[in-house]
This record gives C-alpha cells, structure tokens and sequence, in this order.
C-alpha cells in the first residue's frame, strides 16, 4: 500500500475543517478527491504532503509513519511531489531547467538526467519547447512542464491540487483525457483533488467524496453514479430533480409522488416508513405519447417552459403537486400541455426522510 491514512483531523482554531478521516491508495492506484470549494480537499492534500500538520492520526507512505503525534518527516523527505493549479514553475528558468531542477537536487548523474528528459518530453508533447521560458509557452504546454518536473524525481506518490482549473473549457477537457493516459501508462500512485465529476470520472480508479470535512462515500465511478449513498452525493453526480413524496409498502417499499404510486426505484439504504426524497437524473427521463402498461414508473406532468440550449431542448415541467422536473428533450414541447413522463429506475434514486441532507 502506497499511501494509508488513519484518524486524520485538522482544525484552525475554533474551526474544525476535517473530522478524522481513513482511506488508502495502493500501488498505481489513482484517487480523486471530489467535492465542493471549501470542504477540506486541499487541506488534506497538503497534509499528506507535510505542508500541514495534522492535529491527530497518523500518515503512512510505502509502509513508513511520515507523522504521527511528535514524529513528523518534512516534505522533501517523503517519496511523493506535487503539481499545483498555478503550475509553480521558475520562471527565470528554461523548461529544461525546470524539469532538471529536481534531479539536480537528487544528485543524478548527466545521462540519467538526459534519458528521463526524452522519455518526459516525448510522454508529455514537449519537443522543441525545452529551451523556452514558462512566460513563453501556452496555458496547456506550462502544466505539462509542471507534471514533467513533478514526474522527473519518479516520486512513489504523484498530488495534483485542481491542476487543470486555470485552463480553458476546451483544453481543460483534452488534458483530462491526456492526464488518465499519462497516469495509467506510467502506474504511479496519484491523489488528485478536483470540484469537476467529470474530470474525476475521466480520471479516478475510486473516488472519495468529501462533504464538510467528512467523506460522504468512497468507490468506483460506476458504483457512485448507479448507488449515491446520500441525496447530497446524488446531487454531485448530476441527479438534480428532488422531489418529496410518500412512503408506502406494497412488499417492496414504494413512493406515491404526487399521489401517484412509483414502482421499482433503488433505495439509498433503509427507508422505514413515513416521506421520502426522490432523486432523478434529468437525462434518463423520456416523454411518453400515452399512458403506457409499465405504468409503475410514469408521472403525468404539466409543462411550464422549454429553453432551447443548441443541440436539444430543456423541457420543465411540474407534477399535479407543483413540485418542477427538469429533462431534455429533441424538440420544443407547448406550455400548458400535459404529458407522461417515464422515470428510469436505473438512474432514479430513493431515500428515507432521515436521509434528506439539502444538498
């Protein structure tokens, strides 16, 4: 195991920013951290690096204590290195000086030097940018210099603290997929902190989600999609209808939405009796003509408006209690007109009222 972290809390004064947290990352193993601004992403990150002391637990990395209680090893001694979302190159220093600053360090000699300079510079799309200043290269050509430098000391750990937020839309999308090639070809051990789910999709084995200091869940990508353990992680993979409804048992707990009975739903958990939180992906719905036999999972709706956003339109709709449904649809639909809906019991999760977190 690369990387286990036992018990480990922080707090700034009054202000506890992480409750005592466990997880591991094994060898070639990549975890991203996910979750909103302010949740303790990066201040768990810069714990496992040493640039923050922990308050209790304990940090183990390829088998070694690097902290616990009094013992602490600094960050240039543990085997990892990072890459920061503002790239932290020198800037008074060439690419190449750049990627050869930590080797120098570390005292390699000229031609293990040079052998790692061209595998890196062919691995990270750098040829014929070697003698060129940071100032002089593209938002995209500085982070790969900052993974090539952070990979140059070929650290047992590879951190990466939001590394692609600075960048644009279109290219921030075309370095994920580049930077999940990059980490499988090269099987180094990654904890990767981000606020996007489709960057952790793209480039997570399991993510950790992490809620208020705390972790929400933790797994496979598949596996948070398909079973959110809580409404609020449902909300981070994209279910954003939440409607209230009913709690009713006909052998198999069952939802009456808007007094309507809805068959078949994945249940978060316990469900107990009483009311419940429905949670839909608004891309698994479908328009239905009529009310078909599956009538366990339709809902007849009202719609209330349709915006057009380019390649399909955003229908929104309200149930017959006024709560609203957003979907999408491939043509513009009245206002005023009534229509089924049908809800996917793969991509449409139930909880218990104890469950119910404002997301």
């Amino acid at each position: 195991m690369i990387l286990r972290v036992k018990g480990v809390s922080k707090s700034f004064g009054s202000q506890q920013v992480l409750e005592p947290i466990t997880f591991e990352v094994g060898e070639g193993e990549r975890i991203c951290i996910l979750g909103p601004s302010g949740c303790g992403k990066s201040t768990l990150l810069q714990m496992v690096a040493g640039l923050q002391r922990i308050d209790s637990g304990e940090v183990e990395m390829a088998g070694v204590t690097v902290e616990r209680g009094r013992h602490y090893v600094p960050p240039e001694n543990r085997p990892i290195n990072m890459v920061f979302q503002d790239y932290a190159l020198w800037p008074h220093m060439t690419v190449k000086q750049n990627m050869e600053y930590g080797m120098k360090r570390r005292k390699l000699d000229t031609k293990d030097r040079a052998d790692k300079l061209e595998r890196l510079q062919s691995l990270l799309k750098l040829e014929g940018l070697l003698d060129r200043l940071p100032a002089q290269l593209s938002g995209g050509q500085q982070q790969r210099v900052g993974i090539a430098r952070a990979l140059a000391t070929e650290p047992k750990l590879l951190l990466m603290d939001e590394p692609l937020s600075n960048l644009d839309v279109k290219l921030r999308t075309d370095m994920r997929g580049e930077l999940a090639r990059l980490l499988g070809e090269l099987s180094i051990a990654s904890l990767y902190v981000t606020h996007d789910r489709m960057e952790a999709f793209t480039v997570a084995d399991r993510i950790l989600i992490l809620r208020d200091g705390r972790i929400d869940q933790f797994g496979e990508p598949r596996v948070l999609f398909e079973r959110p353990a809580s409404p609020w992680v449902a909300q981070l993979m994209g279910y954003h209808n939440r409607l209230e409804a009913e709690l009713a048992r006909n052998g198999q707990p069952e939802a009456i939405l808007a007094g309507r009975p809805i068959a078949g739903l994945r249940s978060g958990g316990d469900m107990g009796d009483g009311r419940a939180v429905i949670m839909i992906h608004p891309e698994s719905i479908r328009i239905c003509s009529e009310e078909t036999s599956a009538a366990g999972s339709l809902l007849k709706v009202t719609v209330v408006q349709t915006v057009y956003e380019g390649t399909r339109w955003r229908v929104i709709v309200e149930t017959a209690d006024r709560q609203p449904i957003h979907l999408f649809h491939d043509c513009t639909v009245d206002a005023g007109s009534e229509l089924w809906i049908r809800l996917s019991p793969d991509q449409t999760m139930m909880y218990a009222d104890s469950s119910m977190l404002a997301p």
